[in-house]
């Protein structure tokens, strides 16, 4: 702005200043006006003067307005009096008027006040063109400084009540539109993230390069801005998942919304859809897992039932349908392996294997005791058991049978097994009695069985008796196992073990006492 004081050839007259807003020219602040001085300052001399002239005049006013028109003649009006005449006159006493001291001073105090606000808008209009406001807000800035060039001319008129408003109502539209920088900034900003939130790469860039022209180095404009940047990319696979969604292609969705947040993490849509995707994944394999698990049920395959529906409570802890298949499963598993033991305790009956078949019915009896078919299992089982360990004993060493005591316990289990062979068709059992009863019955028939020796060697059999010294001698022997020992004076004695098997050639045993004993004194 510009500013002319008026002349100093007149001290008492305050002239319209040249004053214009603007930033072409150097500014010139307004020189002060000169002011009324204040009563307060004057000395008491020169308060006397005044009262005495104030008192001077006083009386002279009071002599022109009622002595003078009565002395005076009336001058009698112009016919015709112009209206720049009339306009001069009006100047005239306006002039008058201003330049008493009184308006002086508030003259005076309106043009201080002027340049106060032209600082304060000279400020504010120094920030907005730094900020390049003529970029984002040109319209309203063009508004305010017109308000300002509005005031100037007022100003020049001298009406500097008036032209004061006017300056602070361009200072008003200067302080809205500084203040409506945040403001701005974040609608820029909101316009700038929905473009991000809709593909529109062109929108999202403008909106951000606006708010660093506002505010350079903003850290959601650079943020908004580096966005941009990567939006093609990530938006790009954003609608390809969102696509592969659509058409229930859940794996190719998660993976392309995966990619899309991996370019740009912040990418709202795709972080919107990823956790529905997730979701529906989660639906989708926990039905699969619940539907594999029944049918594994149903086809008997309790291990995988179980696994199923483990996969399934993993997916969705909270829900108690998996627990349910659990449950399903290990009963059915439980009940599968009583049935599978039942099975091969079945087999191993008919078999003939008696300790399998018990050992599997106290396995059943160990998981449930209150199953009455394993437990008349195992006392059958326990009973043919006992009768084949036995049998097999006594057929297992059948030359012991030609002892009395031995003899009548294996008639004890020949008749048990007699008893035991005629409720079933065992096969086993029918040998196995049929072949103790042979072994009974040759038990029980001497064999005849040479012994040789020197006719001087004392002879005998232990649990048979002595035979005395012979040099051949035949005698019968049940089936058994004998001991023969041979004695003679002066010489070592003999120990011969033989066997007499039933059906079998009989053996000849040599018994004689042939190495002599040397004494001390003939050694």
């Amino acid at each position: 702005m510009q500013h002319r004081d008026p002349s100093s050839d007149d001290d008492n007259l305050i002239q319209p200043a040249d004053f214009s807003f603007g930033r072409d020219g150097d500014t010139e602040q307004p020189a002060r006006p000169v002011s009324a001085v204040s009563a307060s300052g004057k000395q008491p001399g020169q308060q006397l003067r005044t009262l005495l002239i104030g008192g001077s005049l006083l009386l002279g006013c009071v002599s022109v307005f009622w002595l003078l028109p009565k002395v005076v003649e009336k001058p009698k009006p112009l016919p015709q009096q112009s209206a720049s005449n009339q306009h001069q006159s009006a100047d005239k006493a306006a002039t008058q008027k201003a330049a008493s001291p009184y308006t002086e001073a508030q003259i005076a105090q309106q043009r201080r006040e002027v340049q106060e606000v032209l600082q304060e808008i000279l400020a504010l209009e120094d920030e907005l063109e730094e900020r390049r406001i003529e970029i984002w807000a040109n319209e309203a800035f063009s508004n305010a400084r017109s308000l300002a060039e509005e005031a100037d001319g007022i100003y020049r008129q001298r009406k500097f009540k008036q032209a004061l408003d006017k300056y602070h109502e361009s200072l008003a539209a200067f302080q809205q539109l500084r203040d409506s920088i945040p403001e701005r900034i974040e609608k820029h900003l909101a316009e700038g993230n929905d473009a991000l939130d809709h593909g529109d790469a062109d929108a999202a860039n403008k909106a951000f390069d606006l708010v660093l022209v506002i505010s350079e180095d903003h850290p959601r404009g650079l943020k908004g801005k580096e966005r941009a940047k990567k939006l093609p990319e990530a938006w790009k696979y954003y609608t390809s998942g969102q696509q592969a969604f659509t058409d229930s292609q859940l794996d190719k969705a998660r993976e392309a919304l995966t990619q899309s947040l991996a370019v740009d993490p912040d990418t709202r849509p795709a972080k919107e859809l990823l956790p529905q995707v997730l979701t529906a994944i989660t639906e989708r394999d926990y039905s699969e897992a619940m539907s594999a698990g029944y049918t594994a049920i149903e086809h008997s395959d309790f291990n995988a039932a179980t696994q199923a529906f483990q996969r399934a409570q993993k997916l969705k802890p909270k829900e108690t349908d998996p627990a349910v298949g659990l449950q399903q499963a290990q009963t059915g598993a439980e009940q599968q392996r009583v049935d599978q033991l039942f099975a091969r305790a079945r087999q191993q009956e008919e078999g003939e294997d008696w300790h399998g078949a018990l050992e599997s019915y106290e396995k059943l009896l160990k998981k449930d005791s209150s199953l009455v078919s394993a437990i008349t299992g195992k006392a059958r089982s326990a009973a043919r058991a006992k009768l084949d360990d036995q049998l097999q004993e006594l057929l297992d060493d059948p030359l012991t049978l030609g002892g009395s005591k031995r003899n009548a316990y294996a008639r004890q289990v020949l008749s048990d097994a007699r008893q035991v062979s005629d409720n079933t068709e065992s096969m086993r059992l029918r040998k196995q009695v049929s072949d103790l009863e042979t072994a009974l019955t040759q038990a029980l028939i001497p064999v005849s069985v040479v012994l040789h020796s020197d006719s001087s060697t004392n002879v005998v059999i232990y649990h048979v008796g002595k035979l005395g010294n012979f040099a051949e001698r035949q005698i019968p022997l049940k089936p058994g196992r004998y001991t023969a020992v041979g004695t003679r004076a002066g010489y070592r004695d003999v120990r011969r073990e033989f066997t007499v098997e039933p059906g079998q050639e009989p053996p000849t045993v040599v018994i004689q006492c042939a190495e002599k004993i040397l004494n001390a004194n003939n050694g």
